[in-house]
């Protein structure tokens, strides 16, 4: 249990977040606006528990504002600095600010479409550092209910005005996950819509490109020197990431300090580990049922039908392939999943915590959709049976032997002898394989894990039954069982009922078999409809014909009849009453299985799908064939 409490903490305590808020108040005077940008407001996070934000000066770090390196910025854009905050404080549960607008043209505008009400969007990022946990069940002193988590230590990273601000579906000031892919580790992730007119036309021209690149790699040297020396990292890092810069030219210098972030961050995690919380304990139950929302909800997102998903899935369900494996990875207790590079991250998350298994769930659920769509129709008239292992297995005939004896006074009971048949059944195994490639997770192409099994499985399925009706029209009738060929009529189905019924064993007793399948190709199955489906006889001189095999039989058509022959159609009997064609499975699983692991060869999950099965006509004394017209 331990070990899951540890996890839950550090998921939560590594990740940077976002809340969303309002500017509240523009001073025409001193050009400066006063927001709160934070409330102790609940809010859910993505499995429907609570999360509060303590706001009061204990539970706030404002050490960056205190340093001086807490600037203002547009839309998260770290190019676009439009301001300061000259203060920030906490009263009545909320977080305060009050900033000041720079005086660049671009400050200046942004200051003039909050003052008239055009921007009022606020995002700001923060990581909590420390967490009270209210167990399910219980409630805390100032009494909120739990299953509920409480920000009682954050740190502040930084405050933007954005176009749009974060998505608070379920409160105001909700919490999002970080995307390392979207924005550099102390940003939070946001929506945002930008004006690509506006900016073409602020476009700069060569000179100022060239500038600008001249400064960036200026301040990403001085940006390394201060990070060094702020977190005490040693000389030969130092000069590695100095010396490891892209061409500043051609390459974003964004990157390089996201990088740079992004290895800082893994360097303080192993020097400072979160301390786990004693009062938290999810427990296997809860581990158990997070697999179950991951699975339902990838399954959701593809458009698999779920009768009853899990609660929770319906959030999960928009949620990236990369934010899942952060999100599986941090529970298993790896800290920095959202530092990590797509790379690095598949391979993490396909070795670590619940992905592969999800991922195996997620086949399973699909392989027996596409299995039970493919619409076979062997299962009526076929006789099912299991076998327990790969060797030949003989049929044991009864037949006569199963006759009564009679037994004097005082007389003694005779075995019944059993013999076994010439023929015997075997079971073969089918499959295929593929991989889920590094590329479909950064791709976020789930289609291989839903897709791809359906369609196997379903020509799975498809194979059997096509080996079923060619066992069945292949079989080896004799005159007993071989009607006079002729279309479906009455005259053809009341020959092949009197073989059926008039049919004995080979000492000579009648098997009093009573037929109730006719199987026919799709080209035949409106005519035998229009038979079986009518009071009178079709076929009859006037109307008044009656019509003995009105609704007698049920009607099975299958196009592999078609493949074989348009003409022959079958009178059988229900499986009971003679082995016939026998599919069997290995102990009587009738669903394809499927197994995973590591692929070297393809940067991947590797998966096969095998089924074990086997089909043989061994009797056609259940079955009259007429070869048709």
């Amino acid at each position: 249990m331990a070990s899951q409490k540890e996890s839950d903490l550090q998921k939560r305590m590594s990740m940077p977040r976002q809340r969303s808020a309002k500017l509240e108040g523009f001073d025409e005077e001193t050009k400066t606006v006063t927001m709160s940008f934070a409330s102790e407001t609940p809010c859910l996070d993505y499995w429907g528990d609570k999360e509060i934000l303590r706001c009061n000066d204990e539970a706030m770090d404002t050490q960056r504002f205190t340093d001086g390196v807490m600037p203002i910025l547009y839309n998260h854009e770290r190019d676009i600095v439009i301001g300061k905050p000259t203060k920030i404080w906490t009263e009545n549960g909320r977080a305060m600010a009050t900033i000041e607008f720079a005086g660049t043209e671009k400050a200046q505008e942004i200051m003039g479409l909050v003052r008239d009400g055009f921007l009022n969007g606020v995002s700001v990022g923060y990581r909590v550092m420390q967490w009270e946990v209210v167990e399910k069940g219980e409630t805390s002193d100032d009494g909120i209910e739990g299953l509920a988590w409480i920000a009682t230590r954050w740190e502040v990273f930084e405050i933007s005005i954005v176009t749009v601000p974060a998505d608070g579906t379920v409160g105001v000031g909700r919490s999002l996950p970080f995307n390392a892919n979207d924005v550099e580790p102390h940003e939070a992730q946001t929506e945002r819509e930008e004006n690509m007119e506006e900016k073409e036309k602020n476009a700069p021209n060569e000179a100022e490109i060239r500038a600008a690149a001249i400064k960036a790699e200026r301040e990403r040297c001085a940006a390394i020197e201060d990070l060094c020396r702020k977190f005490d990292v040693d000389e030969e890092q130092r000069q590695k990431w100095i010396d490891g810069g892209l061409d500043i030219t051609t390459i974003n210098r964004e990157l390089d300090i996201t990088t740079i972030n992004r290895e800082l961050l893994e360097i303080l995690g192993k020097r400072n580990k979160p301390v786990p919380s004693a009062r938290y304990d999810v427990g296997e139950d809860r581990s158990k049922e997070m697999r179950a929302v991951y699975t339902d909800a990838i399954l959701m997102r593809h458009g698999v039908n779920v009768a009853k998903p899990h609660d929770g899935a319906d959030r999960l369900r928009h949620m990236s392939m990369r934010n899942m494996a952060i999100d599986m990875l941090s529970r298993a207790g790896v800290s920095n999943a959202y530092t990590m590079d797509d790379t690095e991250l598949f391979k993490r998350a396909m070795t670590t915590g619940a992905l592969p298994a999800v991922l195996q769930d997620v086949v399973k659920y699909t392989i027996k959709e596409g299995y039970d769509a493919a619409n076979t129709t062997y299962q009526a008239w076929a006789h099912i049976d299991s076998l327990n292992d790969f060797r030949p297995a003989n049929i044991v005939e009864i037949g006569a032997e199963a006759e009564p004896k009679l037994i004097p006074e005082n007389g003694e009971f005779t075995d019944m002898s059993l013999t076994e048949s010439k023929e015997s059944v075997r079971l073969d195994t089918y499959g295929r394989s593929y991989s889920y490639t590094r590329q479909a997770f950064i791709n976020d192409d789930m289609r291989v894990l839903t897709e791809i099994p359906r369609i196997i499985s379903g020509r799975m399925a498809a194979y059997i039954n096509a080996q079923a009706y060619k066992a069945l029209a292949g079989a080896a009738y004799n005159a007993a069982n071989t009607g006079t060929a002729g279309s479906i009529s009455v005259t053809s189905l009341a020959e092949a009922m009197e073989k059926l019924r008039k049919a004995k064993d080979k000492k000579g007793h009648f098997l009093r078999i009573m037929p109730k399948y006719l199987i026919v190709p799709v080209a035949q199955a409106v005519t035998a409809a229009q038979l079986l489906h009518s009071a009178a006889d079709p076929n009859g001189a006037h109307s008044g014909v009656n019509n003995p095999f009105a609704n007698a039989f049920e009607i099975i058509s299958d196009p592999e009849l078609d493949a074989l022959s348009a003409d022959a159609w079958y009178l059988a009997a229900a499986p009971q009453y003679g082995y016939g064609v026998q599919v069997n499975f290995l102990n009587g699983n009738q669903t394809p299985i499927v197994e995973s692991q590591v692929s070297f060869d393809t940067l991947g999950w590797k998966y096969r799908i095998y089924h074990d099965f086997g089909v043989k006509a061994l009797s056609t004394l259940g079955v009259v064939k007429n070869a048709g017209k």
